[in-house]
């Protein structure tokens, strides 16, 4: 079965447990502080002036230099060179486009721009020297530019490079911005102009001269390596002989083995065979020698020749040229002469492919050098931006702007250092509290000893509505029985606590619920003040004290359902006067006598009088006085009665400044009232 759900319903358990949990953050850095720095609005304006003022000076110490602007297209070509001394890297667009600008401003460049004939009929090149003193308040000669003809070469090309000119790609394009601020628009247009035609010019001479100079190192590469082709092919010419004969060697030395396998040594087939052998053997040792002793063949043979020297006296010496000295001679040759085969046939592969590949490189440039392709193309020649006029007016708004930037800074400064509660959003930020209603009071408040609730005297005026908004905020809280002694405290005296507890009294009064005013500040008491017809030389202390009783001491009020108990005579220490018991039995007393039951007692950080009466009390409404109250003081006195262990329910913040003339505070300027007048007590 679903429960019914009671909009009236005692919410406060939960909403405590939960905001005992969280943690109050002091926020200076949030929208109130804008506010409040937008509330400062002639700190903006003053310092909006002096920007102004300022542009106006440095527009009267520093020419305005107007930008002339030439576009320049790089055709961006990925090429490579064969070769191992000429082979490079294939650079990036990126890294084009940034060669391409430090070319553009390299000294050697701004130098034969500054030295061209164009450049050197330019008047006015060299501005005036810098001065702090004014342009109006100069001569006429501290104010003349000087020629180009009348500056040295270096002089200009250091302005340009520092000062003049600079240059800039164009994110996601091949295109490149020279740009030139001269305070000569002339002088501007030239100059960027200028960089163009001495750039394109250079790059012209550079890019034929290049081109010549790679073609004949390529065609010199392809001659060596035609040539070291021809020598490995005459070197294998050498051994043409040699290696036929080592195949035949090869071939008789394993029929003679199988001749002797069978056959004996007289045998005629063996005789002849072993003759023939022998032959080969001779005519192959002849082929050796004559390559060994060629030219470009010495090298390679000389590891050789020591020791087949040797093995040739071994075999005169013993007269066998069958025998096993010569077999071993025949062994190394034979693996010398393949080996070095082996190599020259190597040599001649990787020759023939390097000239292959020379070759058609060197048609690849001849045909390039013909296409004769630019690599720069000029997009634009220079032209002049803003005119002078429009540069005025973006200083001078640039000036303007930034001063009252530097306004609404300091504004906003002050604001963060400016630990006071000013608004409705100011005291929810630092305190994490709900506001429960935000007072303009002002002279719609009748002042001590003319009392009479502004409900009655004003009801349809802002400050009415605050109370209103007041009662309200207290009804949705929860049941009636649940918050009925409600008690109004401050953190410091003078914010204006008993005037609203004497308010809100009345407003609960006049809604017919029996209510009782009660002046618990016993240091202080105000209430008498509001209500001189009652003697207040009985009251809460006397009944504290057990002189008097309660039915003494409580009293009509003059309004409908509205008792007052004041606070009595004063007494040397009243916290010595609030025990517990006493304080238990008086407000049991209380609770089955009123419907609602209103205390105002003494501020929470002067005395300690207060933390006593929070046990007894259902809710506790801190109210705030707008300018005056610090927030360090406000964030003690919610410390303090959590550590009693009675949060507040909410706060109430008094004397707001009125935006407007608004009628009701909470539609129109919520956030900031005015009145020159409120309510301290």
């Amino acid at each position: 079965m679903k429960n019914d759900i009671d909009p009236f319903a005692d919410v406060e358990s939960s909403n405590e447990r939960k905001g005992d949990m969280d943690e109050v953050v002091v926020s200076r850095f949030g929208s109130g502080s804008i506010r409040q720095a937008l509330s400062r609005w002639w700190m903006m304006l003053v310092f909006g002036g002096l920007g102004y003022a300022a542009a106006l000076y440095y527009m009267s110490i520093m020419p305005l230099k107007t930008e002339a602007v030439a576009v320049l297209e790089v055709d961006i070509k990925q090429r490579q060179v064969m070769g191992e001394e000429l082979e490079t890297d294939r650079m990036s667009p990126e890294l084009v486009l940034a060669t391409t600008a430090s070319k553009l401003t390299s000294p050697a460049i701004l130098a034969k721009v500054a030295n061209s004939p164009e450049v050197q009929a330019l008047q006015r090149v060299v501005p005036p020297e810098f001065s702090f003193k004014p342009r109006y308040w100069r001569a006429e000669d501290e104010l003349e530019f000087k020629p180009a003809s009348a500056v040295e070469t270096v002089e200009i090309v250091d302005m340009m490079a520092k000062e003049w000119v600079s240059i800039s790609g164009r994110r996601n394009t091949s295109l490149i911005d020279i740009k030139v601020k001269h305070p000569d628009p002339e002088a501007a247009r030239t100059i960027a102009d200028t960089i163009l035609r001495v750039f394109m010019d250079q790059e012209e001479e550079s890019k034929s001269g290049g081109a010549s100079a790679v073609f004949q190192s390529l065609k010199q590469e392809a001659e060596a390596a035609r040539e070291d082709l021809e020598e490995a092919q005459n070197s294998l010419q050498v051994y043409v002989a040699a290696t036929k004969l080592s195949e035949q060697i090869q071939v008789a030395r394993a029929e003679l083995i199988n001749l002797r396998q069978r056959y004996k040594s007289k045998h005629p087939k063996l005789v002849q065979f072993t003759a023939v052998y022998k032959d080969l053997n001779q005519r192959f040792r002849i082929e050796i020698k004559r390559a060994s002793n060629t030219a470009s063949e010495k090298a390679f043979w000389l590891k050789y020749s020591e020791q087949l020297d040797q093995l040739d006296a071994k075999i005169k010496q013993e007269d066998d040229h069958l025998g096993k000295s010569s077999d071993e001679w025949l062994s190394i040759a034979q693996n010398a002469l393949a080996t070095r085969a082996h190599l020259l046939n190597a040599r001649i592969t990787q020759g023939q492919q390097l000239y292959e590949k020379l070759t058609q490189r060197l048609t690849e440039l001849d045909v390039a050098d013909e296409e004769n392709v630019d690599d720069y193309k000029i997009v634009q020649s220079a032209f002049i931006g803003l005119a002078e006029d429009s540069l005025r007016l973006i200083y001078l708004a640039a000036g303007t702007v930034l001063g009252a930037a530097v306004g609404f800074g300091f504004a906003y400064l002050m604001g963060v250092i400016d630990f006071k509660i000013y608004d409705v959003r100011s005291v929810e930020e630092a305190t994490g509290l709900t506001c429960m209603a935000a007072v303009p009071t002002d002279s719609g408040f009748a002042r001590k000893g003319n009392w009479k609730p502004i409900l009655q005297r004003e009801p349809h005026s802002a400050n009415a509505e605050a109370i209103r908004n007041l009662r309200a905020s207290i009804v949705l809280l929860g049941r009636k029985d649940r918050h009925k002694f409600l008690l109004m405290t401050s953190a410091q005296p003078g914010e204006g606590k008993t005037t609203m507890a004497a308010e809100l009294a009345s407003v609960f009064a006049m809604n017919k619920e029996k209510t009782l005013l009660v002046g618990m500040d016993l240091r202080k008491p105000r209430l008498n003040a509001y209500f001189p017809s009652i003697d207040d030389k009985i009251g809460l202390t006397e009944v504290l004290a057990g002189q008097n009783s309660l039915d003494e001491c409580i009293v009509p009020s003059g309004i409908d359902n509205l008792d007052v108990l004041p606070s009595g005579g004063k007494c040397p220490n009243p916290s010595e006067l609030l025990h517990e018991d006493e304080l238990e039995k008086l407000f049991g007393d209380l609770r089955s006598r009123y419907e609602r039951v209103i205390i105002d007692s003494a501020p929470l950080l002067p005395v300690c009088d207060t933390r006593l009466l929070t046990e007894f009390v259902d809710s506790v409404v801190l109210v705030v006085r707008s300018r005056k109250a610090p927030v360090g003081a406000l964030l003690r006195s919610i410390q303090l009665l959590d550590h009693a262990g009675k949060k507040p329910v909410g706060v109430v913040i008094n004397g707001l400044k009125v935006s407007g003339g608004s009628t009701y505070y909470g539609y129109k300027g919520y956030g900031e009232y005015a009145t020159e007048g409120y309510y301290s007590d």
